[in-house]
């Protein structure tokens, strides 16, 4: 997008300077009076010694020198010019308009340059004595205004465009650039507060600049600032809190030993509250690996993990659980495939997805697993993916199952079991391994959740190995 409005600015920039400088050119040469033409075009001096290397060459090499001299002369500045005799015949015996033929008597009788004028050209006519004696007019009509240009040599043309488009060039350029950059600069650090690095900082990279771009860094500079603050505060007090509740939790838990040692009537009480204190429990061990991933206090390690073990071992044990609840767990699709990254942290996300999946799948139903390998745009990547065939989720929410505490309906979470971190630690824990995760309803009823992970480079170029299980 930055591109785009780089090159649009530079575009209208020059295009804008260009047409300035092509319509100040024309009001110039349109409203340039004769005289200045005289001073800017064709000076005293110039026609002076025109007029006497045409009398030499008229001397030495006859009237083709002459014509080839002011041939060339009017091919290089689009000048016009004759060569008189004292009589104001021209030298070749060739006719001769009025006006030129009344300057050039003009300029024989008062001895300097004299010049007449229209709205269209000027004839500028000096007289000069040969070597021999002999007296000789210059005759030069040149044209003025907008006819100028068009009598101008094709290089000239050329030549001037050509230095109007350059410069407009350089100086729309810089223009452009200037005021690009710093869009370049806000993006790119949007796109890094998105990923999650809230001490990102712009000011730093726009420089000296005191412009409303400089105010526009330094208003996402104290938004970054009171995000940063907002979520250190709020990781601080879930962190804090779940700590605090540990030693309570504890507390219950060796009291309801103590009450089991007499047995009592109130056995099925002490039941549902040892329930309620494992649940408490699993609430904020979750809430503390939260934490912790969300702070970067756990920074996954580098190994190499082969996720096919983690998945089957992940759906051993979800299997095992689920066939006392009428469901199953199978692996259906498998490829040999590696990873880099933390072998326990992926294995809780991977169990985090089966386990949601086996809560709601429907019974007599099975969760089914597939370990792809997949190359595509020049990048290795293994996915996971887990479908159950429950009631799905609506699609307005699919967005959003991945934050915390998110409750899709009370009909899906209904005696779940589930405190809405499951998926959240997942999608945190694949995220720092450079993956993704996303969701999607099944064309026939059910979730699909893909785990997306970069493949290790040992395989990345091999073909995919699948076998059926």
């Amino acid at each position: 997008m930055i591109r785009g409005v780089f090159l649009k600015i530079l575009q209208w920039f020059w295009v804008s300077l260009v047409l300035v400088a092509v319509a100040l050119e024309l009001t110039i040469t349109v409203t340039t009076t004769p005289f200045e033409e005289r001073v800017h075009r064709f000076s005293d001096n110039a026609l002076t010694g025109h007029a006497r290397e045409a009398a030499a060459l008229l001397d030495r090499g006859g009237v083709p020198s002459v014509d080839r001299l002011f041939a060339d002369l009017q091919h290089r500045t689009g000048i016009h010019a004759v060569l008189l005799k004292a009589d104001a015949t021209e030298v070749g015996g060739r006719p001769l308009g009025a006006t030129a033929a009344t300057v050039a008597r003009q300029a024989l009788e008062s001895g300097q340059t004299e010049m007449e004028a229209d709205g269209q050209t000027a004839v500028k006519a000096r007289a000069v004595t040969a070597a021999d004696g002999r007296r000789y007019v210059l005759v030069a009509t040149m044209p003025i205004g907008l006819l100028r240009l068009l009598h101008d040599a094709p290089s000239a043309q050329l030549l001037r465009l050509l230095a109007v488009f350059l410069t407009a060039a350089a100086a729309c350029y810089a223009l452009a650039r200037y005021v690009a950059r710093p869009l370049a600069t806000l993006r790119a650090a949007t796109h890094e507060l998105a990923q999650g690095n809230l001490a990102v900082r712009v000011t730093p990279r726009l420089g000296t600049r005191r412009d409303e771009f400089a105010e526009l860094g330094r208003d996402f500079d104290a938004m970054a600032a009171r995000l940063e603050g907002l979520m250190t505060a709020e990781r601080r007090l879930l962190r804090d809190i779940s700590h605090e509740l540990r030693s309570p939790l504890a507390r219950l838990s060796v009291a309801l030993g103590l009450a089991r040692q007499r047995p009592t009537e109130d056995s099925p009480v002490l039941d549902r509250i040892e329930r309620e204190a494992d649940r408490l429990n699993a609430l904020i061990g979750q809430l503390l690996t939260l934490a912790r991933l969300e702070s970067g206090a756990r920074e996954p390690a580098r190994e190499i993990v082969e996720v096919l073990a983690i998945v089957r071992e992940v759906a051993e044990d979800a299997d095992f659980e689920a066939r006392g609840r009428r469901r199953a767990v199978q692996i259906v699709e498998a490829a040999d495939a590696t990873v880099v990254g933390d072998g326990e942290l992926l294995r809780s996300a991977v169990e985090n997805v089966v386990r949601n999946a086996v809560r709601h799948t429907a019974e007599d139903t099975t969760v089914a697993i597939v370990v792809r390998r997949l190359y595509e745009h020049g990048v290795s990547r293994v996915r996971i993916s887990v479908r159950d065939h429950g009631s799905g989720v609506p699609k307005q929410a699919l967005p959003f199952i991945f934050e915390p505490f998110y409750r899709v309906s009370e009909v899906r979470e209904h005696g779940s079991g589930s405190v809405g971190l499951g998926l959240t630690i997942a999608h945190r824990t694949i995220r720092l391994h450079g993956g993704t995760v996303s969701a999607a309803n099944a064309s026939d009823g059910g979730l699909i959740v893909d785990i997306d992970l970069p493949a290790h480079t040992a395989i990345s170029r091999r073909a995919p190995l699948v076998a059926r299980v």
